[in-house]
Parts: C-alpha cells; sequence; structure tokens
C-alpha cells in the first residue's frame, strides 16, 4: 500500500515537472481563453483518432510509434477500448463541424461492418484485435473476451445510437 502511494506521488511529480519543464522552454507561447484551448483539445483528440485509424476497420490502433519503428511488429493492432474513445470523438468532430455529417457516419458504417465480422468470445471483443478481425491475444491464457475493453467499445457505440436516434 504504501509503495503504491509512493509510486503514485513519483508518477505525478514528474507529471509536474515535465509540464513546468514544456511551458518554460514555449520560445514563444500563445495566450489562450478556456474556450479556445477546449477548441484545441478537442480538435486535436479527434485528429488523433480521424487520422490515425487503422485503415481496415476504422478502429483505433493500439499504439502509434512517430518514428514508424515497431519493435513488437505491432502496427496495426487495433485496440478495442480505445476505439470507444474514438468513437465518441468523431462524434464530437461532427458536432463541432470537423467533418461532415456524411463522413462520420460513413465511419461508423465501416467500423459496425467490421465489428459485425469480427471474431467474439462470448460476445465480447478482444483487447487488441487484426485487420482481418482475428483476435491478437492479450496474454498467454486470454480466451479472447475481453469486458472491460468490449465495455468501453459499447458505450461509444451507445452514444452513436442515441446521436442518431432522432435522425
Amino acid at each position: 500500500m504504501v509503495q503504491s502511494f509512493y509510486k503514485i506521488v513519483f508518477l505525478l511529480h514528474t507529471v509536474f515537472i515535465g509540464i513546468i519543464s514544456v511551458s518554460a522552454c514555449a520560445q514563444n507561447p500563445k495566450k489562450l481563453t478556456d474556450n479556445q484551448l477546449l477548441d484545441s483539445v478537442q480538435k486535436r483528440t479527434f485528429q488523433y483518432f480521424w487520422k490515425g485509424a487503422e485503415q481496415v476497420s476504422g478502429m483505433a490502433h493500439e499504439r502509434v510509434h512517430m518514428d514508424g519503428i515497431y519493435p513488437d511488429n505491432d502496427q496495426t493492432t487495433i485496440a478495442t477500448g480505445a476505439s470507444g474513445f474514438g468513437v465518441m470523438a468523431i462524434l464530437v468532430g461532427m458536432e463541432r463541424h470537423f467533418i461532415t455529417r456524411k463522413q462520420g457516419t460513413a465511419r461508423f458504417e465501416k467500423i459496425v461492418d467490421f465489428l459485425e465480422k469480427a471474431d467474439r468470445y462470448h460476445g465480447a471483443y478482444s483487447h487488441w484485435m487484426l485487420p482481418n478481425g482475428k483476435i491478437k491475444a492479450f496474454g498467454k491464457t486470454d480466451n479472447g473476451g475481453d469486458l472491460v475493453e468490449t465495455s468501453f467499445l459499447m458505450q461509444g457505440l451507445l452514444c452513436v445510437r442515441q446521436y442518431y436516434a432522432n435522425g
């Protein structure tokens, strides 16, 4: 318990120092209003999931290496839970007019078509998937069903359903 507390304190300290260092190094810091900051965060989050989507499924990648080097050969691995967050980011993108409703709808259809054919284990999707819809094992005892990741994905898809509920 004490070790966990110290790990958390160390992590927070490291993050805080990193934030201070980055802001201290800024050459020409731009003053943003709260609304401008929120706009920027929303747009960049949307762009991460929109532009960084896996090509076949339209879903989120597990990780993106900016240098293009993937030591674990996982450049096409799809992250189920992260895709739930990505789906919600697309809704924000549509509402904020970062993309058109038609573009968002096309992406949702692509995602749902992929999920319809993807492997499941007792109805749950795996933590990771491959572009062919097959399970990529998360660990040695992974049976293919990950309830937590599936719940994140389903939360996003439920938001989409509600978004379109009235046309």
